[in-house]
Parts: structure tokens; sequence; C-alpha cells
């Protein structure tokens, strides 16, 4: 629950913003989904640039391929798979504000 100071608060920011209450909620929860977008993304590049890739079916091709052991990259692919998986729901909630 928001305290009664903190929507005056709101309010003055909107107000010195010179924006609706609305608008001023929007812009914020965008640039907070789009802040977790990058820092997911930072990671999923980070996981992946380990191996010398750019995607999960480029981490998978190497497994697949037999140039690195499905056991060496578990943890780096799932946590890559999760990533990816986040990153597009966010996206679609961005599309959504």
């Amino acid at each position: 629950m928001i305290a009664t100071s903190e929507i005056e608060t709101l309010n003055h920011l909107a107000h010195e913003l010179e924006l609706s209450q609305e608008q001023m909620l929007r812009e914020a929860l965008r640039a907070l989904v789009l802040s977790k977008i990058h820092t997911y993304d930072a990671e999923r590049r980070a996981r992946c640039a380990k191996f010398g890739v750019s995607s999960l079916a480029e981490l998978d091709a190497l497994v697949q391929q037999g140039k690195v052991e499905e056991d060496a990259v578990l943890d780096d692919f799932q946590n890559v798979d999760f990533l990816t998986h986040r990153i597009k729901r966010l996206q679609e909630l961005l599309g959504e504000l």
C-alpha cells in the first residue's frame, strides 16, 4: 500500500515533470523494463561469449556437433535459455505499455 506522503511526492514529481500521473507511471515502468532487458541481455551475452557464440541456438549447435561436452555447458546453457525467454517475455510486456 502506498502511504499518503508517497502519493503526494508522486503527484509533486508528476507536476514538476509536466506529466500526468499515468504518463509518469508508464514512462517509469518502461524504463524499468528496458533496464531489466539490458541487464539480462548483458548476462546472456557474457555466458555465450565464454563459448564464442552469440545465441542459444549456436550454443546448442556446439553441443550437437560434439565441439563441447554437454556437461561442460549445461549450467550456462540453462541460464542462456532462461535469460533468452525472460528477455522475450519482457519485450512482449514492453509492447503492452
